[in-house]
């Protein structure tokens, strides 16, 4: 099969000025000049180190839309976003509070599916996309899952058995904030919903698998505050599913041998939050600018 069948690389040549940027983004350097002067996509054994990445740069970078890969069109692309966005970002990024207090309602599905479709885009190592995401999207089903958990949870603390990160004091701090902040809920602090990227994590490339699960949470946990939602990431959640309670686990039906390490409970938010705090970390920044000394 030739690279153009396995790519569906197409070209529009009364489109394409002979650029070459197709060629200089290609990260698996399959795009060249052909003998009539137009890129053209070469041969290469399979995808991956040893041909296509499957990374679509080529029809993101040409500026007059020229070409198209997978059987995907340009002109239904993404727009580059405008410049003020980066104040947007700015604002997103300041104002974004772990969220332990939920509405008791579902979130519009259209509105999960459209972040969920956001997510396709979340980088991973060698533009694997091997991440997968589960979904709890219906209350009535995270309540099914926590009730199992919660229950081996608190039976399994009365004898001051806990996870790997507890004790009885971190056990007892949790369990009093149970009154206030986390509205009756430690467990998942009450969010209607969960998400959770996983990803089987073996061989050599275990490390960037894990890598690829907390850059996809973090995306996703972005992505929920920009449209409103409300979100907490957690990682003791994760540890009671695996350490206490694995039926929970079953009933999310991840892999064992997926890694697992972080929740993202989310939901609509019962108290909004009126502006950002001002964190001052500028000890933990370490700036190496170039100086020029003077003779």
């Amino acid at each position: 099969m030739g690279a153009e069948q396995k790519t569906h690389f197409r070209l529009d040549k009364s489109k394409c000025t002979k650029c070459g940027k197709c060629i200089d983004t290609c990260s698996g350097m399959v795009i060249d000049f052909g003998r009539d002067g137009y890129p053209e996509m070469k041969e290469f054994e399979r995808f991956g180190w040893r041909g296509c990445w499957k990374c679509q740069h080529c029809l993101a970078v040409c500026p007059q839309g020229a070409i198209s890969i997978f059987d995907k069109m340009p002109e239904d692309s993404f727009l580059p976003p405008p410049l003020e966005m980066g104040e947007y970002m700015e604002r997103l990024t300041v104002n974004r509070r772990s969220c332990r207090r939920y509405l008791d309602k579902n979130v519009d599905p259209q509105l999960i599916s459209r972040i969920l479709t956001a997510m396709s885009a979340a980088p991973t190592g060698g533009n694997s996309c091997n991440v997968e995401y589960t979904v709890i999207d219906n209350k009535e089903r995270v309540k099914e899952i926590w009730e199992l958990a919660y229950s081996k949870m608190e039976a399994d603390a009365k004898k001051h058995i806990y996870t790997n990160s507890f004790s009885d004091f971190y056990y007892g701090k949790m369990k009093q904030s149970e009154k206030t902040v986390r509205k009756g809920d430690l467990l998942f602090c009450g969010a209607p919903h969960l998400f959770i990227a996983h990803e089987k994590c073996a061989g050599k490339w275990a490390e960037d698998s894990k890598v690829n699960c907390n850059i996809a949470t973090a995306y996703f946990e972005l992505l929920a505050n920009a449209f409103g939602l409300g979100t907490i990431i957690m990682s003791y959640p994760a540890e009671v599913l695996q350490e206490l309670a694995p039926k929970g686990r079953e009933l999310l039906n991840i892999p064992q041998d997926h890694y697992m390490k972080l929740i993202v409970g989310f939901g609509y938010p019962e108290i909004r939050y009126a502006r950002g705090v001002q964190k001052d970390r500028g000890r933990k920044i370490h700036r190496y600018t170039k100086t020029t000394k003077r003779m």
